[in-house]
């Protein structure tokens, strides 16, 4: 039975809405309950004609007596927090399950492209010892005798996270800039003549007809 019935049953018998919040019983739920059964009983006087004899239906009764029930809901309390803390605990797995779900499929996708993998052993990473390998990543896979260094063949988890074919691709851009020779210019170029600064061009020139032309890579906002 709910704690509100048992405080609307002692209610209709007679006890004062003091006695049962001493009894441990919340202010609150006691007040909302005997402000609705005094709505209750003004609108079922409204509704019954003057002469008519109001029966009173038979009340239950109680298998606990209000100062049983009253310990049985101070021990049940915490158990409710419980189960609200363990409710955000399953609302939280339930987020992290689809954040590892997302991230096997963008493994499997790495794992296809990535240069590193071999008959499905990953030579991105090496080890000098199988006990030096975190546990959960992969399998653990030794490339022959001669070779002292441990692999894995990844798990599409580890793979998601990886790293290092993104490391590549930014050093690769890397090279490309530092290779360019009016890489910066925009920030370092000064005009000897006029004093300005950032203002620079490029001749290009066509290899079929020779033609010479000069290219303004970085054009002034009008």
């Amino acid at each position: 039975m709910r704690v509100t019935k048992h405080i609307e049953q002692l209610l209709r018998q007679g006890r004062k809405p003091k006695e049962l919040i001493d009894l441990g019983f919340a202010k609150a739920t006691v007040t909302r309950e005997y402000r609705r059964l005094k709505e209750e009983k003004t609108t079922l006087k409204a509704k019954t004609p003057e002469g008519t004899a109001q029966a009173e239906a038979p009340l239950p009764t109680l298998p606990e007596s209000p100062e049983t029930i009253a310990t049985i809901w101070q021990k049940v309390q915490p158990m409710a927090n419980d189960l609200r803390r363990i409710d955000g605990v399953i609302q939280a797995l339930s987020e992290v399950l689809i954040v590892i779900a997302a991230a096997r499929q963008l493994g499997t996708h790495q794992c296809e492209n990535c240069p590193y993998q071999k008959d499905g052993v990953c030579h991105g990473w090496t080890w000098n010892s199988q006990d030096d390998i975190p546990q959960g990543i992969g399998e653990p896979v030794r490339m022959g005798d001669e070779s002292p260094a441990w692999h894995i063949k990844p798990s599409s988890l580890y793979c998601g996270m990886c790293h290092v074919p993104l490391e590549d691709r930014i050093y690769d851009i890397e090279n490309k800039v530092s290779g360019d020779p009016l890489s910066g210019v925009k920030y370092q170029f000064t005009c000897s003549s006029c004093g300005s600064k950032g203002s620079s061009a490029v001749k290009i020139k066509c290899t079929k007809c020779g033609y010479e032309t000069y290219l303004d890579r970085w054009p002034k906002k009008e």
